[in-house]
């Protein structure tokens, strides 16, 4: 792959071209700069020898490669399969925490060294990577950074100019499909000389990323008050309604076999101590946000909408909390037996 020519382009027209997508787009120009680096970034790792043992996943994934959200992210979540290491078949508490602890020390060692020497090949030479230190041997997922030369800078605490990027060993990789896209900018002014061809990326399909956030969303809401976070969380509810809009959360809740593989691979890797996993039960699962919490949920939606989505009539927070209320309604109606049976302990593994 040739080095980039836009990268090189004097600042004053990078400039006038994100403020022309901005413009175009109902977009921060700093998000649109932002985008161009999060779409090098994962054209850049899906060209390294790792790619074939990935799949992205979450909520970019379903801006940048399904086009279901009008939402900025600053994330890349990946998920790497744990054959890759060497661990397959079904894996034991001792093995999970080994698997764990190989792929930390892989994403912070290979895996980075790795990609800056992928970015520097590309010609990009001003960039700084961080490793974000973990709180345990065996956190996951790791997270790397990447601070890129803003030409625009950014009034929001949303949009840093950074590029974070999650590895998780943990994740499922199925199901997912090949997906085709690029940068805004490249999409944008696709007659330019300055532009990068599309890149393909094998992409979690989004029945199951609506899944996660369901999820996600009840888990937290069965934490004792004192621990339910909320920061950055506002996303996920409007992600599910336009998922929900979009059809793809009939789809979901009416795949058994996605459903109870997601949930009974979230309390195998991912379980939260004092939630009991028999209320994933699509007749118990409740992914509305407490009463004593809806104004902090309202506060942190009203941030988000102003700096990182980007569609002309967005949705209200009562339209994200009618939504789940309708989708709750779906979900206690569906036609299937829930037939996982989990034990209800206290201890979290």
């Amino acid at each position: 792959m040739a080095n980039s020519i836009f990268y090189k382009t004097d600042k004053a027209e990078k400039v006038a071209v994100f403020n022309a997508i901005a413009t175009q787009k109902g977009m921060k120009p700093f998000a649109v700069e932002k985008d161009w680096w999060v779409s090098r970034t994962l054209e850049i790792i899906f060209q390294m020898e790792i790619a074939k043992h990935l799949v992205f996943k979450g909520g970019t994934s379903l801006s940048k490669a399904w086009n279901l959200i009008n939402r900025f992210s600053e994330d890349i979540d990946l998920a790497i399969d744990k054959d890759f290491f060497g661990f397959t078949g079904e894996l034991g508490k001792n093995q999970r925490d080994k698997l764990r602890k190989t792929a930390g020390l892989y994403t912070t060692g290979t895996f980075f060294k790795e990609l800056q020497a992928a970015f520097i090949k590309r010609g990009f030479v001003d960039l700084d990577f961080k490793i974000i230190e973990a709180k345990d041997s065996d956190q996951d997922p790791r997270v790397l950074e990447i601070y890129y030369p803003n030409v625009i800078n950014s009034s929001s605490e949303y949009v840093l100019p950074r590029v974070q990027i999650e590895v998780s060993c943990r994740s499922l990789r199925e199901p997912f499909s090949v997906k085709k896209f690029g940068a805004l900018v490249d999409e944008v002014y696709a007659d330019k000389d300055f532009v990068e061809p599309l890149f393909e990326v094998p992409t979690v399909n989004p029945e199951r990323t609506f899944l996660e956030k369901v999820f996600l969303l009840h888990e937290e809401f069965h934490r004792p008050e004192e621990k339910m976070r909320v920061d950055r969380l506002s996303r996920h509810l409007y992600d599910i309604f336009h998922l929900t809009n979009a059809g793809i959360a009939e789809k979901a809740i009416n795949d058994k076999e996605l459903y109870e593989t997601i949930v009974a691979h979230r309390y195998k890797f991912s379980r939260v101590g004092e939630v009991d996993y028999n209320l994933h039960n699509p007749k118990t699962v409740n992914p509305i946000p407490i009463n004593e919490k809806l104004e902090e949920w309202k506060s942190d939606y009203a941030k988000m909408k102003e700096d990182m989505i980007y569609e002309e009539n967005k949705p209200s927070f009562e339209d994200l909390l009618r939504n789940l209320e309708k989708l709750r309604g779906q979900l206690q109606e569906v036609n299937w037996q829930f037939e996982l049976e989990f034990p209800i302990n206290k201890t979290n593994h």
